[in-house]
C-alpha cells in the first residue's frame, strides 16, 4: 500500500517546486506589472515554457516515482526491485534512461499551467454575472478546469509513464525511441478504427480518475489559500521586493 513512499515525497516536493518556480519566473518576465494579469497569449507562453523547464528538471524524479508504484504489476522476474527511492535513481542513471520521456512530461505539465488558470479564471467571472457571490462559482470554475487539463494534459501523461517503465524488447530494442515516436505509435496501432480502438481509449485511458485528481487539488487548494490569506500572512497589496523603493 505504501510502496515508493520517500518517493512519492521526494516526487511531490521536486515536481511542486519545479513546476511553481518554472511558471512563476517567465510570468514575472512576460508580465512585469505586477498590478495586473498577464495577455492569454503571454499566460500560456510562460506556462508552457516553466512546465518545460519543471519537466525536464523533474523528469529523473518522475521516471523513479512511476516505476516504483507499477512494478509490483509486473512477473517477479520482470520488477526493476528498486530498494529505495535513492537507488531507483542510481540504477536509472547507470541504464542512461534517466532523461527518457523528459518532453512529454514537459508538455504535460505546460499544459496544465496555461490552460487550467485561465479557464478558471473566466469561469469565475461569468458565473458570478449570473448567480453572484455563490460557493458554486468557484466549483463549476475547478471543473471546468480540470476538464480542460485532462483534455490537454493527459496524452502527454500517458506517454510519459510509457516512455518512463517501457522495458527492451526480446531482440534488445525499445518499444518507442522518443515521445513523439511514442505518440505516433499509439496514434496508429492503438487509436484506430480497423483496431477496433479509437484515441480516447488510447489517450483517455484511466480519464476519470486523472480528472478526479486535479480536481481535488484545485478545489481544495483554493480553501487552503483562503485561510492563508485571512491570517493576514499575505499583505494586501503585495508585490515583487524589487518593486520596492
Amino acid at each position: 500500500m505504501f510502496t515508493g513512499l520517500d518517493g512519492w515525497f521526494a516526487r511531490t516536493v521536486a515536481y511542486t517546486t519545479a513546476r511553481l518556480w518554472g511558471f512563476l519566473y517567465f510570468y514575472d518576465k512576460v508580465n512585469p506589472d505586477p498590478r495586473r494579469t498577464a495577455r492569454v497569449d503571454w499566460n500560456i507562453m510562460a506556462g508552457m515554457a516553466g512546465g518545460m523547464v519543471a519537466g525536464v528538471l523533474s523528469n529523473p524524479i518522475e521516471l523513479v516515482y512511476t516505476r516504483m508504484q507499477v512494478d509490483e504489476m509486473y512477473p517477479d522476474s520482470y520488477r526493476r526491485n528498486y530498494k529505495s527511492f535513492a537507488d531507483g535513481l542510481l540504477k536509472a542513471c547507470d541504464e542512461g534512461s534517466i532523461m527518457r520521456g523528459c518532453v512529454a512530461n514537459g508538455l504535460r505539465i505546460g499544459m496544465l499551467l496555461s490552460m487550467m488558470t485561465g479557464i478558471n479564471d473566466w469561469f469565475k467571472e461569468n458565473t458570478y454575472f449570473w448567480i453572484g457571490p455563490h460557493f458554486a462559482n468557484r466549483l463549476i470554475a475547478t471543473a471546468a478546469a480540470s476538464g480542460v487539463g485532462l483534455l490537454c494534459a493527459m496524452p502527454f501523461d500517458t506517454i510519459r509513464v510509457r516512455m518512463h517503465t517501457m522495458r527492451p524488447l526480446p531482440d534488445g530494442r525499445l518499444p518507442y525511441n522518443s515521445s513523439f515516436d511514442c505518440f505516433m505509435k499509439i496514434l496508429r496501432y492503438e487509436s484506430a478504427h480497423k483496431f477496433n480502438s479509437n484515441p480516447g481509449g488510447s489517450f483517455y485511458a484511466g480519464g476519470q480518475a486523472y480528472f478526479g485528481r486535479l480536481f481535488a487539488i484545485c478545489y481544495l487548494s483554493q480553501f487552503i489559500l483562503d485561510y492563508y490569506h485571512g491570517t493576514s500572512n499575505v499583505s494586501e497589496f503585495w508585490q515583487p521586493a524589487r518593486y520596492h523603493y
